[in-house]
C-alpha cells in the first residue's frame, strides 16, 4: 500500500509489470527476502481480489505469468566488473535504438548507468549489486535512484524522480515552478517520513546532498551553481582572514564548515576546494593565535 501510494506515479495503470517492479524493489531489503512467503501470500490475495472486481476477461491472461516473491531468487553480485557488464547488457536495446549508454562506478556495491538520448535528454539510474534469477538469465533489481534530466542537465519538471537517501530513505518527488513537491519514505515498508511542499531544492538538506552525490559523476562542477557559490564563499572568507582589517570571522568559520562538509561528501578530492579549505583553516588558526597572543597578560 505504501509503495503504490508514495512511490509509484498515481496516474500509472495497475499492470503485472508494475507489480513485478515492486517485487524487484522490495526484495532488496533483507526483511522481505527472509519473509518472502508472507509477502507473496498477502500480495496474491490482494491481486486476486482486485482482478475479480476490476479486470476484464481478456486482461486476466496477462496476470497468469506474474511471479511472486516465493518463486524469485535474489543473488548478490560480489565483483563490480560483473555488475557493470550486466548493466551494459540490460541496456543494449537502448543503445540499438540510438541512445548512448555509459556506466560509472559509484562504489564496489553500486553502478551508475547514464542514458543519453539523441535529443540530449538524460536518464541517470543507480543499481545496487543485486540480481534476480529470470529463467536462464540474471536481471538487475530495480534501481534505487532513477532521475530524468533535460538537455540542459536540469531535473525534468513534472516527472516523478526517485533518489536514494541516507539511512534507508528514498526521495520521491517532482520539480515544479513552485519548487520541490514530494515525500521521503523510510525503511522496508516505504513509510512516509517527510513531505516537501513548494520547497526550494537547495533547502531540502538530505535530498539536495544526495542529489549532488549522484550529479558529481556526470555534471562538471565548474558549471554547477552550487559549486560556484561555495567557491565564492570560501574565497570571500579567505580574504576576510587574510585582511589586516577586522572582518566577520564567524562568516569565515561558517564557510569553512560548509567547505569541509562539501569536500567530504559531495566533491571528494576536488583540488580547488581542498586548496581553499586548507588556506582558510590555516588563516583562521593564525588569526586566532595572533589574537590570543595579543590578549595574553604580560
Amino acid at each position: 500500500f505504501n509503495y503504490f501510494k508514495h512511490v509509484v506515479d498515481s496516474n500509472a495503470p495497475f499492470t503485472p509489470g508494475i507489480v513485478q517492479a515492486f517485487y524487484s524493489r522490495v526484495l532488496q531489503f533483507d526483511q522481505w527476502q527472509n519473509d518472502a512467503q508472507s509477502l507473496s501470500d498477502t500480495a496474491r490475495a490482494d491481486i486476486v481480489s482486485f482482478l475479480r472486481s476490476h479486470a476484464q476477461e481478456d486482461e486476466l491472461e496477462l496476470w497468469r505469468y506474474l511471479r511472486h516473491p516465493d518463486t524469485l531468487q535474489v543473488v548478490p553480485i560480489k565483483i563490480y566488473q560483473d555488475l557493470e557488464e550486466l548493466a551494459v547488457s540490460e541496456h543494449e536495446p537502448r543503445q540499438k535504438s540510438g541512445d548512448k549508454v555509459r556506466c560509472v562506478k559509484v562504489s564496489e556495491a553500486q553502478t551508475l548507468v547514464l542514458i543519453l538520448s539523441p535529443t540530449g535528454t538524460l536518464e541517470a539510474k543507480v543499481f545496487p549489486n543485486l540480481a534476480m534469477v529470470s529463467g536462464p538469465r540474471l536481471r538487475l533489481v530495480a534501481p534505487v535512484t532513477h532521475l530524468y534530466y533535460t538537455s540542459t542537465l536540469e531535473l525534468m519538471p513534472h516527472v516523478r524522480q526517485i533518489l536514494e537517501g541516507s539511512l534507508l530513505t528514498s526521495h520521491c518527488f517532482e520539480v515544479t515552478a513552485d519548487g520541490v513537491q514530494g515525500l521521503v519514505t523510510r525503511g522496508a515498508t516505504f513509510q512516509k517520513f517527510e513531505t516537501f511542499i513548494r520547497a526550494k531544492l537547495s533547502e531540502t538538506q538530505d535530498l539536495f546532498l544526495s542529489l549532488k552525490k549522484v550529479e558529481r559523476h556526470f555534471i562538471n562542477s565548474q558549471s554547477d551553481p552550487f559549486y560556484q557559490e561555495l567557491v565564492g564563499r570560501l574565497e570571500r572568507a579567505n580574504r576576510i582572514v587574510n585582511s589586516a582589517q577586522s572582518g566577520n570571522v564567524e562568516e569565515a568559520e561558517r564557510a569553512l564548515n560548509r567547505g569541509r562538509s562539501a569536500l567530504r561528501t559531495i566533491f571528494p578530492n576536488d583540488r580547488l576546494l581542498s586548496l581553499l579549505v586548507t588556506h582558510l583553516e590555516y588563516g583562521l588558526e593564525t588569526r586566532q593565535k595572533g589574537h590570543s597572543e595579543r590578549s595574553a597578560p604580560e
